[in-house]
This record gives structure tokens, sequence and C-alpha cells, in this order.
């Protein structure tokens, strides 16, 4: 549908915008995690060191390391330690991963369908302003939460909002931008999960210190919804639903219940679309398994150091160029070498992103960061490289369904299978061992799958190009 605009330029400033808010209010659990378990009181324990207690320097050498205490009772012997909520446990992980994934996936299928199937009578920008009220929303409550179960639901009502965002506008930006600029689009609309990861940090850590009007841990919650509020108002009074013109023969299609689900089961279940999915099972695994521990990482190993504008830094600057980086080369390689080229880019990041996983754990701050940040400049290259391949390699009347429907699938496994990091750490009796495993571990074996999955398109652009010389 043309280059770029400034209209376009626009509607894509206003997805990209809501998507950074509503991935700020899905990540500030991750950030707030110990200070939200110590005053509404849930997961598991640990010892402490009493920053107020004083010890001269002699006695200090000699001290008994807290951390090192496993009960309440050996950690109360120590005039120096106190027993608290750390933010860690089963029951931080089921509201970190599985509250928030259920609802999210099984959401994002059923808003896709609707967007896909009542494509002439159903405004997707309409979908995305309402999507952007519930997040915002419950985000806010969440500031005013004070059990457990309130959180869960809360988080279930952010998920059931944000799912709204990927699928639809994906599908939007299929139409908005031509194969030439489809990669950076989707790569500046993905800028949404850096900057909103980033921000998380910012606000979970810098704002709950500020104490914000006494409301400590609850401040952030409520800042963070507000101006995801306006951006809904915005989205629902100053862009349009931007239609094919061919809406009657789509409209058609899709009022057939028939063709639509002949149409989606052809375009989902070939063979590039379900290999592509399990090497997105172990991408996301490895992505979630970070994001939800790199606070309680840095507090277990280094509880001195303030990681906060350095994780904001690495998401945003090496995560948000990164992505963008991936969709602009991805866009001049398809020019030159075809379609599998952006899988074959792809494969080449994610490998070259495991070792400084590795670094990323194996080093103490500021290298840690310094790892990091070029894990996310290659890392993050997937996401605008695998949702600009899904929406070419699909049907256009069922974009929206097969981008949910492969969100649905690669979330229940990569977002639930993080949770494995509890018990493995207790199996290690080491955190980081248990990291390892499952980051940079889940990292490696994803990069030779995505290789694999570029096959099925390789064969099939050679068998159009032999076609093609045949009838010229």
């Amino acid at each position: 549908m043309g280059d770029m605009t400034v209209s376009k330029l626009y509607f894509l400033s206003l997805m990209t915008l809501s998507y950074i808010v509503g991935e700020l209010t899905h990540f500030l659990i991750n950030t707030t995690s110990r200070e939200v378990a110590r005053e509404v009181e849930f997961g598991e324990k640990s010892c402490f060191v009493n920053g107020s207690f004083v010890t001269d320097e002699e006695e200090d050498k000699e001290r008994f390391d807290c951390s090192e205490s496993k009960n309440e009772t050996h950690c109360g012997s120590e005039k120096h330690c106190y027993w608290e909520y750390s933010g860690l446990g089963i029951q931080y992980q089921v509201l970190a991963g599985p509250s928030f994934i259920l609802v999210f996936i099984f959401s994002a299928v059923f808003l896709a369908i609707l967007s896909d199937w009542l494509y002439d009578k159903l405004s997707r920008t309409l979908m995305l302003s309402v999507g952007t009220a519930t997040f915002s929303t419950a985000c806010l409550l969440m500031g005013l939460a004070g059990q457990y179960w309130q959180l869960v639901i809360l988080r279930m009502m952010i998920a059931a909002g944000l799912s709204v965002c990927r699928p639809v506008s994906g599908g939007l930006i299929a139409e908005l931008f031509s194969a030439s600029s489809r990669g950076v689009a989707n790569g500046i609309f993905s800028w949404g999960v850096y900057y909103g990861y980033g921000l998380a940090f910012v606000f979970g850590i810098y704002i709950t210190r500020a104490d914000v009007l006494g409301y400590g841990w609850r401040a952030p919650y409520v800042l963070a919804a507000l101006p995801g509020l306006v951006l809904a108002v915005l989205l629902a009074t100053t862009v349009k639903d931007p239609r094919q013109k061919d809406t009657e023969a789509t409209a058609k299609a899709s009022s057939d219940g028939r063709a639509y689900f002949r149409t989606l089961a052809r375009s989902f279940l070939s063979p590039s679309m379900l290999i592509l999915l399990l090497a997105a099972f172990f991408r996301h695994t490895a992505g979630y398994c970070w994001a939800y521990n790199t606070r309680l990482f840095f507090q277990t190993y280094y509880p001195d150091f303030d990681i906060g504008l350095w994780t904001f830094s690495a998401s945003v600057f090496g995560g948000s160029f990164g992505v963008f980086a991936g969709g602009f080369f991805s866009d001049r390689l398809v020019q030159v070498l075809g379609l599998p080229s952006r899988l074959w880019l792809l494969s080449a990041c994610t490998l070259l992103a495991a070792p400084l996983a590795v670094g990323t754990l194996y080093f103490p701050p500021p290298g840690a960061f310094g790892c990091l940040i070029v894990y996310y400049f290659f890392a993050e290259t997937w996401f605008a490289v695998l949702f600009t391949v899904i929406v070419e390699i699909v049907d256009p009347e069922v974009r929206s369904t097969c981008i949910a429907i492969f969100l649905f699938l690669m979330n229940l496994v990569g977002g639930n299978l993080p949770v494995i990091v509890a018990p493995l750490r207790s199996y290690f009796n080491d955190y980081r061992s248990a990291l390892y495993l499952v980051w940079p571990g889940f990292l490696t074996i994803s990069a030779f799958i995505f290789l694999l999955s570029s096959l099925p398109l390789w064969i099939r652009e050679k068998k159009i190009n032999k076609q093609y010389s045949v009838n010229k």
C-alpha cells in the first residue's frame, strides 16, 4: 500500500506507543516483586542483611553471611539479619507467567478470529482502543490491590487488553506498508517490547524508591497507566481502520465459515509455519526466562549494584536498535536473496547472541551489562523478522488469526515454561546454573531450528523460479 507517509507514521506511532505502555504494565510486576510481596505477603521468604545494623570494621569481616541462612530460626539468631519475603517462589512465578499467559493466549486467538472473520464489520482501531483502555485500567487498579488474588485477576485483565496489540497491529501493518518497508515498520512497532521492558525497571526501581506521596511500589502502577488511557482515546478518535479496497470479495470469504477455516488450516499448517513455531517455543522460553529473572538474579548475586539505568539502557538501546536493524537488513536481503534470507539472518543473529547471554550471567556488573547490550542487539532481531515472515507466507484474509494462533501456542509453551527455573534452582542448588540451562541453552537450540525453517521456503522459491523460467 505504498511507502511511508505522515499519516501512516502517525498510525504506526500510536500503535507503538500503545504497545510500549502495554509491555510496561506487563513487566512491572517483575521489577517490583519484592516490594509487592512484602506488603501483600506472598511467595518465599529468605534471610537478608539489616542495613541499619552498625558494626565496627573488625566485626564486619567476621560476621555471618545472612544469605546462607535457610530458616527463620537460624536467621533470627543473628542480630544483623532479618527474615522477610524475597519476591521469589512459585506464587511469584505464577503471577509473572501463567496467570498472564493463559489469558493472553486465549484472548488473542478469540479477538483475532473476530477481527478476520468480521472483516467488514469490526473496526480494528476500536479493538486496539478498548484493549489499551483495559490494560491501563487494570494496571492502575493493581496499584490499589491489597491481596494476592486481586493481583492475579488484574494481571489477567492486563493480559486480555495486551492480547489485542500484536495480532491486530500485525494485520494493520501488513496492509499499511509494502514489502520494501514492512520489516522496518514491524521493527519500529516491536520497540514496544524493549521500551516497555526497559521502562519497567525505571518505574519499578526509581519511582518506587522515590516513594511518591508515600505510596511506595503503588505509585509506578498508577503513573504507568495514565498515558495508556490517553492513547486509548486517540486510537478511537483520530485513526480509522484501513480496510482493503477489495472488501467485497474478502468479506464474502470471511463470512463463509468453511472457506475461512480451510484457508486458515492451509496457511497455518504449512511446513515452514510449523518449524517456525517449534523454533519460537525455544526462543520465547529463553527470552521470558531472562525477563522474569533479571532483577532477581542481580539482587541475589550483586545486591548492592544499581541495575535500573543499566537495564533500561540495554533494553532500549540494544533491543530497540537490534529489532530495527533486523527489520531493515532483512528488507534489504529479501530483495536480493528472497524470503528465506530473513530466516538466515535470524538464525545467525540468534546464534551470536547465545555466548553473550553466557557472558551476562558469568561476569559481574558492569561487565555483565556490556555483554547484555550487545546481546540485545543480536538477539532482538527476531521479533520483527519472525512476524514479517509470518505475514508474508500466510493468506491476507487470515493474517491476524495466524499471528494470534502462533502467539497462542508460542506463549502457551514459552510463556509458561520459565517456571522450570524454580525447580532447576533447587535441583542444582544454584540460581545461575538454572539460568544457564534455560536462557543461552534454549537460544542455541532455537538458532538451528530457525535455519531449518528456511528450507521449505527455499525449496518453494526454487520451484517458483524454475516454473517462471520455463514459462518465460
